[in-house]
C-alpha cells in the first residue's frame, strides 16, 4: 500500500503535534463496557458544532431529541466497523429514526493514522456536495470495505472508488486530502475528545454527557433507555 503512504504523506504530516500524540495513544477497542465518565458540570455536551458542509457535525435524527449520542470512532478501526455493520442499524431503527435520539459521528483516527485521516477527509468532503447523507454513504462504504482499502495493493484506488459513490472525481479527491482547514477541524475534534470526554479507545460514545464504552446492542439499548428515562421520555 505504498502508493497511499506517498500520496497522503504530505498533508497528514502537517497535522498538529497534539493530533500526532493522540494517534499514538488511542487504540481501536480494548475498552471496558463498564467504564463511564461524566463530563464536567455545566458542560455543553449536547451542543453540535456549527458550520457548513465538511466543517460541521455529521448527525442523524431529530435535533429535538431528548438524548444526544456522540460517537468517537475511526474508519480504520475494525471494532468500529463491526459496530456500524452489526449493531448500529438496530439502534438507528429503534431510537434515531423514531426521533428519540440524535446521533452525532466524530472522527477519532487510529492506526494507520494517515489512512484513517484520508478516509475521514474524503467522507467529510462528500458532505460539501451531498450533505450528511453523502457523508454517511461514504462512511458506510469505508467500514464495509475496510479490509480492502486499508490492506490492498492500492488503497488510493479503492478510496477513489468509494469517493465516486458520492459524485467526487479524481481532481476533487486530490484537492480534498490537501485541505488544511479540514485537518485543523479534525484536530479540534481529537483535542475535545481527549480533553473534555477523556476518550481513550474507539469506538466510544458520549450519551447525554456520559462517556460510555458499549460493545453490544443490548448494552447500547440499556444505556439509551436509561438516558431517555432520566430525560423524561418513557414512551415505547
Amino acid at each position: 500500500m505504498s502508493d497511499m503512504f506517498f500520496s497522503f504523506r504530505n498533508p497528514v504530516v502537517k497535522t498538529s503535534l497534539a493530533a500526532v500524540a493522540s494517534f499514538a495513544l488511542i487504540a481501536c477497542g480494548g475498552a471496558n463496557s463498564e467504564s463511564n465518565t461524566e463530563t464536567p458540570a455545566g458542560s455543553s455536551e449536547s451542543a453540535e458544532i456549527k458550520g457548513e458542509g465538511a466543517l460541521s457535525d455529521m448527525a442523524l435524527g431529530s435535533p429535538d431529541a431528548k438524548v444526544t449520542v456522540i460517537e468517537f470512532a475511526s474508519v480504520t478501526c475494525p471494532h468500529c466497523a463491526t459496530f456500524h455493520q452489526d449493531i448500529f442499524p438496530e439502534i438507528k431503527e429503534k431510537y434515531v429514526d423514531t426521533g428519540k435520539v440524535r446521533f452525532i459521528f466524530r472522527e477519532f483516527p487510529t492506526a494507520p493514522a494517515n489512512l484513517s485521516v484520508a478516509g475521514s477527509m474524503i467522507a467529510r468532503c462528500a458532505a460539501d456536495k451531498g450533505g450528511p447523507d453523502a457523508y454517511f454513504l461514504v462512511l458506510g462504504s469505508l467500514f464495509k470495505t475496510q479490509q480492502t482499502w486499508i490492506y490492498g495493493e492500492s488503497p488510493r484506488t479503492e478510496l477513489l472508488k468509494i469517493a465516486s459513490q458520492a459524485g467526487m472525481d479524481e481532481a476533487e479527491f486530490d484537492a480534498c486530502v490537501k485541505r488544511e482547514e479540514l485537518l485543523d477541524f479534525l484536530n479540534e475534534n481529537i483535542n475535545e475528545a481527549t480533553d473534555k470526554y477523556k476518550i481513550a479507545s474507539t469506538p466510544s460514545f458520549v450519551v447525554n454527557g456520559q462517556t460510555r464504552h458499549l460493545n453490544s446492542a443490548e448494552a447500547f439499548s440499556e444505556a439509551l433507555d436509561q438516558a431517555l428515562e432520566k430525560a423524561g421520555d418513557t414512551e415505547e
